[in-house]
């Protein structure tokens, strides 16, 4: 049970932070709707986005974590810290350089079918967003050594800042136009770095290079997965865009709710399993299956309900101002094809990051050649004809991909625990479809309370013995 719960309070600050989001995209379907203006700000942003997945949620914690566990003398922790900064503030600098100099890459990367207006203006904010990469990468690297001793409540709760000065910049738009939220994202960016940085100034600074090669060798193979994982990313985007105006937003606004539970959950759980099989490799299948059940616990109730809901909570979300009832459809047709994967992306990360505890790269890297591939291809066929709802179908079905790649090389699966899982979700889904009878703008509301309260009589219900051995044991901890 203690990987759930670690994952429980890693949920807990992530959606605090994910309801913030949620909040931010509000107003930007308020003041923006599914604009150029929107689609140039979202451009402009990817690109620090993607490294926020390979620095804090994918390589440089997968390779950080393991290393940084296993040394125990302080200088030596000092200075590998230290050649992991150096060496990739150089790489960074060069990065900065290149895209001052070049801004139209990014474009090219995420919107190169985006109407004229829309490249020039990502251009202007590309030069905005560009520093916070830096940012992001410090950022990474406090936010692994946090999770080293087992903290994750709090890195997981700093993302809340960058949500919280975007909000700012949007309530200034009418000022500043897409300029507000722009600047947000990068002070926001800052104030996240800041909110962790204590952990890196614990250690002292050495001006050394010494362990960077030995971390890259580490770093490397994972970096490789996570670059040509998001490689989806870029195509998404770049096949979308040429969709015509509103395409990427679309497809931003559906991934918001799809990204809610994926960032609760599956986050959370292969951010602790991590951590856990780092720590102990000898229970590397314990651990797994009780990351693989916590998975499924959490993210197969939120697939069943984002599907049967998707309309109404876009509906009520999203329906305002400049955003409209075609906006509303083409968006809760995307959200119910970026859900069906939900699941298996959700057990994909999972065993991903277990492997990385393991410092077995090559596996999860086999499995991201495939899933690109699978995805690149399917987008092509599904995303050229059907828009941004081909793209998160195509999605989805890489991710069912992936992941049965993946299970085919591990030697344990959770399958009863599966079982009573899908059960009690599918008896909450029903609930739902019977409730569906209300034409009220807030009806969905109470089917949600409805559908948990099910969802968790039966959980309890089958699971009623682990819990209870739960209780006493943390009771008889606390007593001694």
């Amino acid at each position: 049970m203690s990987i759930l719960i670690h994952s429980i309070f890693f949920s807990v600050a992530t959606f605090l932070s994910r309801i913030l989001g949620l909040f931010r995209d509000i107003l930007f379907a308020e003041y923006f709707g599914a604009s150029y203006f929107l689609d140039a700000y979202f451009i402009s942003v990817m690109f620090p986005f993607f490294l926020r997945k390979v620095f804090a949620e994918g390589a440089m914690s997968s390779a950080f974590v393991p290393l940084y566990s296993e040394i125990e003398d302080k200088e030596e922790k000092d200075r590998f810290l230290s050649s992991v900064i150096n060496g990739f503030s150089l790489i960074i600098f060069c990065i900065l350089i290149l895209l001052y100099l070049y801004p139209n890459i990014v474009v090219i990367l995420f919107g190169s079918g985006s109407p004229l207006e829309t490249k020039l203006l990502a251009i202007k904010l590309v030069k905005i967003t560009a520093p916070t990469i830096y940012f992001i990468f410090l950022w990474g690297i406090a936010y692994s050594i946090y999770n080293t001793k087992q903290k994750f409540f709090w890195p997981a709760l700093t993302p809340a800042f960058s949500n919280i000065t975007i909000i700012i910049g949007i309530l200034f738009s009418i000022k500043f136009g897409i300029l507000g939220p722009t600047f947000g994202f990068l002070i926001g960016n800052i104030f996240m770095f800041l909110g962790l940085s204590k952990k890196i100034f614990e250690h002292r600074y050495y001006l050394t290079l010494e362990y960077f090669p030995h971390f890259l060798k580490l770093f490397a193979p994972s970096f490789a997965a996570m670059t040509i994982s998001q490689l989806n990313t870029i195509v998404d985007m770049n096949v979308v865009s040429y969709f015509g105006k509103g395409g990427i937003s679309y497809l931003q606004y559906a991934s918001r709710f799809y990204l809610l539970p994926y960032g609760l959950f599956a986050v959370s759980v292969s951010t602790v399993v991590l951590s856990k099989v780092s720590n102990n490799k000898s229970k590397f299948t314990k651990h797994l299956n009780e990351a693989l059940t916590s998975t499924m616990l959490l993210t197969i109730p939120s697939t069943v309900g984002l599907i049967l809901l998707s309309r109404p909570i876009i509906k009520f979300f999203y329906e305002h101002g400049e955003f409209t009832a075609k906006d509303t459809k083409i968006t809760a047709l995307v959200l119910i094809a970026y859900v069906i994967g939900l699941p298996f992306y959700a057990m994909y990360a999972t065993i991903s990051r277990s492997f990385h505890g393991m410092k077995n790269m090559k596996t999860p890297f086999y499995a991201t050649v495939i899933v690109s591939i699978s995805n690149i291809i399917l987008d092509i066929i599904l995303g050229l004809k059907y828009g941004p709802f081909g793209v998160a179908i195509a999605t989805s079905i890489s991710g069912i991909i992936g992941f049965s790649f993946l299970l085919l090389k591990i030697k344990t699966f959770p399958g009863k625990d599966s079982i009573k899982i899908i059960f009690s979700s599918t008896v909450m889904g029903i609930a739902i479809f019977l409730l569906n009878f209300v034409k009220n703008k807030y009806w969905f509301l109470l089917q949600i309370v409805v559908a948990l309260v099910i969802y968790f009589i039966f959980i309890f219900f089958f699971y009623k013995k682990s819990i209870w051995r739960f209780l006493i044991d943390r009771r008889q901890n606390n007593n001694s």
